[in-house]
C-alpha cells in the first residue's frame, strides 16, 4: 500500500503519541555521550599528581575539588554539607606501629607453642585503642555464623566473655553465595557481642584460595592503614566495638592450635571443606596473647555529591542514588620505580563515566525524581565513606535507589552488561530495558561464588533496606580475557594507568547506559522495590513486592 504524505504524516504522529512518555523515548532525548571528555577526567583523575588518591591524603582532596568543580560546571545543586558540595568525614586512622608486637600461645602445661608474628602469625592494627594486650583463654568458634533461618549459631553452647575467639577464615560452601558473604561480614559482630576480646582468623584451604596469608605478607598491605569514622560522641564507629585486638594465623602454622583439644586440626579442615561447612565450636586448652601496637590519628576526607532536583512536586521527594567511590589506595610501600597506584580503572573510570551521565541528564528531558550523584571517599578502606553516607545522609527525601559504578573495565567493546543484585529487586528489569534500547543484553553473574553482590558500595544502601544493583561491562565480546588480565596485571598495582589500551568509545557507550538507567527510574510510576521475600529484604527491612 503506497500512502499519501498526509497519511504517512498522520501515521508519524499516532506513532510519537504511542511512544510519547515511555524510557525509550526520553532516551532519545539525552545529548549525546563525550568519549573525550570522559578521557579527560580520568587522565587527570589517575595522574601522578594525585599520588593514588587515597582517603585523607592531599591527593584524594584534589580529586575531590576536580569533582566539585565538575558539578558545579554542569549546573548540578550542591547535596552535601551547608550548601556546598562536600559531605565532610571525620576518620579516625590507625597504622601498624613498627615494633612492639606480638603473639604468644601457651597451653594447659605452660608450653609456648610455635608462634612467630610476622611468619605464620600476624597481629593487625586495632582503632579500638593504640596499645592493647590481650591474654585470655581460647574458644574456637568455627565460621561464627549466625543464621536462625538455617537453623544455625556456631556459638550454642560456648561462653566468649573475656576470651580470645579463634574463628575460620571464611564461610562455609553451602551458603548461597551472596547471603554467604552477608554471614561473613557478621562474624566479628557476631563474636563481640557474645562477649569476647579479641579475634583470632584461621586461614583454611578455600580462604588461601582467594586471598593466601603469604600474599598478604608479601605485599605489604599489612602496613596500609584502618579507618573508622568518628561518631558524634567521639568515638570510632564499628559493629564488634568490644574487640581490642586482631590477629591472623596461616593455613600451615594452625595445627598447633588445637593440640589436646577434642577435634584435630585434620578434623577441623575436613569438615570445614565439606559442603554445609558444619564445624562444631568448643574450649581449646590454651591461652592467646596479643599484643598490639598502633600509630593513631585523625584525618578529614569528603563524599562529594551534587543534585538535580526532580521536578514531579509528588515524586521529587524520592531520590536515585548514583555512586562511584573516587578513592583508591594511594603509594605503595615497595622498591618498585614506579610506587603510585593511579587506579585508572579503580575507580577514575567509574567517576569519569559518572560525571558524563549526570552531564547528559542534566541536559536532557526533565526528571519526576531527584537524582543525587556522589563520588565517595574511603570504598578501598572497607566502604566507609557509603556507609557514613547512608548512616548520615545530608539531604532531604527518602532514597529509593541506588545505582553503583565500580572498576568497569572499559578495555573492550562491551555488547552486554553484569546487573550483581539482579535477581533480587525490580531495578534490573529497568536496566534491562535501558541497555536493550541500545542493544546491550544482561548477562548473569559470572561467578557468585565470590558474592560480589556485599564488595562495594551500594552494599552499604543495602543495609539501609534501599533496592541497590552494581554494574559493569559483561564477559561476552572479550570482556572475560580483558576482566582477567585487570586482575591478573594491573588490579591494585601502579599498572592501572592510563598507558593502557582504554576503549574510550565504550566508556562513552557505559555513560549513556547509565544515564538512561538513571532516566527511567527517576520517570517510572512507582519506587523500585525487592523481590517478595527477599533476603536481603528482610534482614534489612526494605521495601518488597506485594
Amino acid at each position: 500500500m503506497k500512502l499519501t504524505s498526509l497519511g504517512l504524516a498522520a501515521l508519524t504522529a499516532m506513532m510519537a503519541a504511542c511512544t510519547a512518555g515511555t524510557p525509550l523515548a526520553a532516551s532519545a532525548q539525552l545529548p549525546a555521550s563525550d568519549a573525550a571528555g570522559i578521557e579527560a577526567h580520568m587522565a587527570y583523575l589517575a595522574s601522578d599528581d594525585l599520588e593514588g588518591r587515597e582517603t585523607g591524603t592531599p591527593g584524594y582532596d584534589l580529586a575531590a575539588d576536580y569533582v566539585a568543580g565538575e558539578f558545579g560546571k554542569l549546573g548540578l545543586a550542591p547535596a552535601g554539607d551547608a550548601g556546598s558540595y562536600f559531605q565532610e568525614i571525620t576518620f579516625k586512622r590507625a597504622v601498624r606501629a613498627a615494633e612492639g608486637r606480638a603473639f604468644r600461645v601457651t597451653d594447659a602445661a605452660g608450653n609456648v607453642l610455635p608462634f612467630t608474628e610476622g611468619q605464620n602469625a600476624v597481629v593487625y592494627t586495632a582503632l579500638k585503642a593504640p596499645e592493647a594486650t590481650i591474654e585470655a583463654p581460647a574458644v574456637f568458634v568455627g565460621f561464627a555464623i549466625v543464621a536462625p533461618e538455617l537453623g544455625r549459631d556456631d556459638f550454642a553452647g560456648l561462653d566468649l566473655t573475656g576470651k580470645v575467639a579463634v574463628v575460620l577464615s571464611g564461610t562455609p560452601k553451602g551458603i548461597q553465595s551472596e547471603e554467604r558473604a552477608f554471614y561473613g561480614s557478621r562474624k566479628s559482630k557476631n563474636i563481640s557481642d557474645r562477649g569476647a576480646v579479641a579475634v583470632v582468623s584461621v586461614e583454611t584451604p578455600t580462604s588461601k584460595g582467594v586471598y593466601p596469608f603469604q600474599r598478604l605478607l608479601a605485599e605489604g598491605r599489612l602496613e596500609g592503614a584502618s579507618m573508622a569514622w568518628m561518631q558524634a560522641d567521639g568515638t570510632p564507629y564499628s559493629n564488634a566495638p568490644d574487640i581490642a585486638a586482631f590477629a591472623a594465623v596461616s593455613l600451615e602454622g594452625a595445627a598447633p592450635l588445637f593440640t589436646g583439644s577434642p577435634v584435630s586440626w585434620e578434623e577441623v579442615i575436613a569438615a570445614a571443606e565439606a559442603e554445609s561447612g558444619a564445624v562444631p565450636g568448643f574450649d581449646l586448652p590454651l591461652t592467646i596473647s596479643i599484643t598490639q601496637r598502633s600509630v593513631h590519628d585523625e584525618v578529614k576526607s569528603a563524599n562529594v555529591m551534587g543534585m538535580i532536583e526532580g521536578t514531579d512536586p509528588d515524586l521529587k521527594d524520592e531520590v536515585i542514588i548514583i555512586s562511584a567511590h573516587l578513592d583508591h589506595i594511594g603509594i605503595s610501600k615497595t622498591i618498585e620505580e614506579d610506587t603510585i597506584n593511579n587506579g585508572a580503572l579503580d575507580n577514575a573510570s567509574g567517576v569519569a563515566t559518572m560525571l558524563d551521565a549526570a552531564r547528559m541528564l542534566k541536559a536532557g528531558p526533565p526528571m519526576k525524581r531527584t537524582v543525587v550523584f556522589i563520588a565517595l571517599t574511603a570504598e578501598e578502606k572497607g566502604l566507609l565513606g557509603a556507609q557514613y553516607f547512608a548512616m548520615n545522609p545530608s539531604l532531604p527525601g527518602t532514597i529509593v535507589a541506588n545505582v553503583n559504578l565500580d572498576m568497569p573495565i572499559l578495555t573492550y567493546d562491551f555488547t552486554d552488561i553484569i546487573v550483581y543484585g539482579a535477581l533480587r529487586s525490580n531495578i534490573a528489569a529497568t536496566v534491562e530495558t535501558a541497555a536493550a534500547g541500545m542493544g546491550i543484553t544482561l548477562s548473569p553473574d559470572p561467578a557468585p561464588e565470590q558474592g560480589i553482590f556485599t564488595r562495594s558500595d551500594h552494599f552499604r544502601f543495602v543495609e539501609a533496606g534501599i533496592p541497590s544493583v552494581y554494574l559493569k561491562p559483561g564477559f561476552a565480546n572479550g570482556g572475560d580475557a580483558a576482566f582477567a588480565e585487570h586482575q591478573a596485571r594491573n588490579y591494585h598495582r601502579p599498572s592501572d594507568d592510563m598507558s593502557n589500551k582504554l576503549d574510550f568509545a565504550a566508556a562513552a557507550r557505559f555513560a549513556e547506559l547509565n544515564a538512561r538507567i538513571a532516566l527511567a527510574l527517576a520517570n517510572q510510576d512507582a519506587p523500585p522495590l525487592w523481590k517478595k521475600d527477599d533476603f536481603f529484604a528482610r534482614q534489612f527491612n526494605g521495601p518488597m513486592e506485594p
